[in-house]
């Protein structure tokens, strides 16, 4: 039998048919539109999509589901919270907290039973600490206090906001006036990686105080990461030393192996998929 699982991004769509694995940008039209542009048109037995908002940035869960059943020939839809997805691919289905930073970032500490407690994940303008978006929003902070010779400022993130944006008085039209504003700030955070590792390792702090928050008494003190932020230089080492006092286990995979993961458990197994609606539907 021939499992999918699909994961939806910011700025990308990645699928894996069987052993074939798809990435293709999204363009920033219609969910389902970009979908059916992506599959390669073969059949699967089950799919699992993993996406950002589950319900409440989706629209129409049962309507997605529906569409994709016709698409992928098969009743066997599952839509899952790209933080699921993050968790069952970093933790292999098994209890835990996994905290995914990218543009944004946010925790799930979960049984995948009786316990679900979420940290974090409130968009870039409400949390999403240590974010893509917070790093980059933190970095052009820096450069505009050297802009206006205030303290605290960096005149070389200055030198890289110019390169990157053209004149600060400009930033703000190169930034609130757009949708996908998150990105624009987070894809600043290589360029203030590169010279201001104190954000950086201060970035690496902020998920670990969000992942403390998602460790339930009842959960064994496991975590997990899962996300590209981490492979910024001086993150990862941030988090783990604030988190010295729990068991920090590697990831053994990404979002596209969970929701892989958990399409290969709907044919297994499907009374073992999580039952909490926030963050799965199974197949309708």
């Amino acid at each position: 039998m021939t499992v999918a699982g699909v994961d939806v991004g910011r700025s990308t769509i990645r699928l894996r048919v069987g052993d074939r694995t798809v990435e293709v940008p999204r363009g920033g039209g219609e969910l389902l539109d970009e979908l059916r542009a992506a599959w390669p048109g073969e059949p699967v037995d089950a799919v699992a999509v993993g996406l950002a908002g589950l319900l409440t940035l989706t629209g129409d869960p049962l309507r997605l589901q529906r569409e994709l059943a016709a698409l992928c020939g098969t009743p066997a839809v599952i839509l899952a919270s790209d933080v699921l997805t993050s968790h069952a691919g970093a933790l292999g289905l098994t209890p835990g907290v996994v905290v995914a930073a990218g543009t944004g970032a946010v925790a799930l500490g979960t049984d995948l039973s009786d316990i679900w407690v979420r940290g974090d994940g409130w968009g870039h303008l409400l949390g999403d600490d240590g974010s893509g978006a917070w790093i980059g929003a933190a970095g052009l902070r820096a450069a505009l206090r050297a802009h206006y010779g205030r303290a605290g400022g960096s005149a070389v993130l200055l030198e890289r906001l110019v390169a990157r944006f053209g004149a600060p008085d400009a930033l703000p039209a190169q930034l609130y006036p757009h949708a996908d504003v998150a990105r624009r700030l987070a894809a600043f955070a290589p360029e203030v990686a590169d010279v201001a590792p104190e954000i950086v390792a201060e970035a690496g702090r902020r998920p670990a105080g969000t992942t403390r928050a998602a460790l339930h008494p009842g959960l064994p003190r496991r975590v997990s990461w899962a996300g590209g932020l981490w492979r910024l230089p001086g993150l990862l080492p941030a988090f783990q030393d604030e988190l010295a006092d729990v068991e920090l286990v590697p990831p053994r995979g990404d979002a596209l192996d969970g929701a892989v993961a958990l399409a290969r458990l709907a044919l297994a197994d499907p009374a073992r998929l999580p039952a909490n609606r926030e963050y799965l539907r199974s197949p309708a």
